[in-house]
């Protein structure tokens, strides 16, 4: 392990006991560049540590620091031509009502139009923050990003959270009016000129660092790079199909989910990843209400006489790999909660596949491959059955990503679909289970 030098802890502690009156004395960029020298600082500690860096720390670190240094400022009274920047340290600081009253300042000078795209995202996504839906939808119809990155990133946040907190105060179909109007944002893409220029930075890096095996030529990469950018394009436009579909399904109007999704994928190449992904939700959609697919086994840890055997038992399907990480950190949690409700009527399934490897391991056979799961199962304390298959498997149940988990409920019908893993996202899924188990 390496140590950390006295140099680095130097600075560190220099970095990590700048007075108030030394924030005070300094202009809003240069509290931002402390600010990011700490930043920078802890990131480098962890390096040369050889640890991880622990995110809450640094998190709790950056906003002490930005809260030091607001200390005496008055928002009213900052002039209008450095609110933006102050308002960035007000945003690390968590004062979000301040953040916008500072940007809706900054705006009044008219700005330029990269500054002032730039203070509405920021706007924007602390009055997102503050639940302020009005806000919110009124600034997403007036912002006007100044490139195709910027536009990219808006689609990202909207889909991501602004459209879920309009939706919540607005209704669905304003979220979805908002949607379309972000979307009209996005720029006509030439992918031929994207093509173009990913090829002329390929070569640059190839310039500054030589590849070891010669490039493909020039045609071969430029049709690689152009549909990268299609695809780039469709996942885009996906991510808002995908959003409009889940607002509606969740509003109970599933055959108008349905169709979006469905209008999305006739209009472009069925066999595209996009197209796939697009497809895997239409799956997903579908399943809802509907009898659970039969599971193939082709062998497994424990005992699994088929779901038809375990109608009457709320039952948890969790599609995993060997080598996911969320799946292997969402297990203390679901171990946890297995063992509290089994006696409930809970049962939980693991699915997998074979990937033809094993931690550092290379081409293994089935059989190798299955054995190895031994030590998984005993690493991670598995208390369920673990089933291998065929992808099949996978395909019949619409998964996209793991960790993928279907609820079945009593009846042995598809209740809900949780993709991904988190602490927060765990705790709703699990009152979700406990409310499935107390209906008889």
């Amino acid at each position: 392990m390496v140590k950390v030098t006295h140099i680095v802890r130097t600075a560190l502690c220099a970095l990590a006991i700048v007075s108030a009156s030394a924030f005070a004395q300094s202009s809003p960029k240069e509290i931002l560049t402390q600010i990011q020298q700490y930043r920078s600082q802890l990131l480098q500690e962890a390096r040369q540590a050889n640890k991880p860096i622990n995110a809450s720390v640094l998190s709790e670190g950056v906003k002490a620091k930005a809260e030091e240094a607001i200390k005496g400022v008055d928002p009213e009274k900052v002039e209008a031509k450095d609110a933006f920047d102050w308002a960035k340290v007000f945003e690390l600081a968590g004062r979000y009502k301040d953040v916008c009253n500072l940007c809706h300042k900054f705006l009044a000078t008219n700005p330029n139009p990269a500054d002032k795209f730039a203070a509405q995202s920021l706007m924007v996504n602390s009055c997102n923050t503050l639940g302020e839906a009005d806000m919110v939808a009124m600034t997403l119809k007036e912002i006007k990003p100044v490139d195709a990155l910027g536009a990219r990133t808006l689609v990202s946040r909207t889909t991501g959270a602004y459209a879920d907190t309009i939706a919540k105060s607005q209704g669905v179909d304003a979220a979805i009016k908002i949607l379309e109007s972000v979307a009209a944002k996005l720029p006509a893409e030439d992918h031929k000129a994207n093509a173009q220029r990913s090829l002329e930075l390929a070569k640059a890096r190839e310039q500054q660092n030589p590849p070891a095996t010669a490039p493909k030529p020039d045609a071969e990469r430029l049709a690689t790079f152009e549909q990268n950018s299609i695809l780039q394009e469709q996942a885009v436009k996906f991510s808002i199909a995908e959003k409009k579909s889940e607002l509606l399904q969740g509003a109970g109007r599933k055959p108008e989910a349905l169709k979006i999704l469905k209008d999305f994928v006739g209009n472009i190449d069925p066999s595209s990843s996009v197209a796939r992904r697009a497809n895997s939700s239409i799956k997903q959609m579908e399943m809802i209400g509907a009898v659970a697919p039969a599971l193939t086994v082709e062998r497994l840890y424990g005992d699994f006489k088929g779901l038809e055997a375990l109608k009457g038992k709320v039952v948890i399907i969790d599609f995993f790999a060997h080598w996911c990480g969320p799946c292997k950190a969402s297990y203390p949690d679901m171990t946890k909660m297995y063992s509290e409700l089994k006696g409930q009527g809970l049962e939980v399934l693991g699915v997998t596949t074979y990937y033809g490897y094993y931690g550092q391991e290379r081409n293994l056979s089935r059989d190798a491959e299955f054995a190895k799961m031994a030590d998984f199962i005993k690493e991670f304390k598995l208390e369920w059955p673990i089933l291998f298959g065929e992808r099949s498997n996978f395909e019949a149940y619409g998964v996209s990503g793991i960790p993928h988990v279907t609820v079945v409920d009593r009846k042995g019908q598809v209740h809900s679909i949780e993709i991904g893993y988190s602490p927060a996202i765990f705790t709703k899924f699990r009152a979700e289970i406990e409310k499935l188990l107390a209906e008889k």
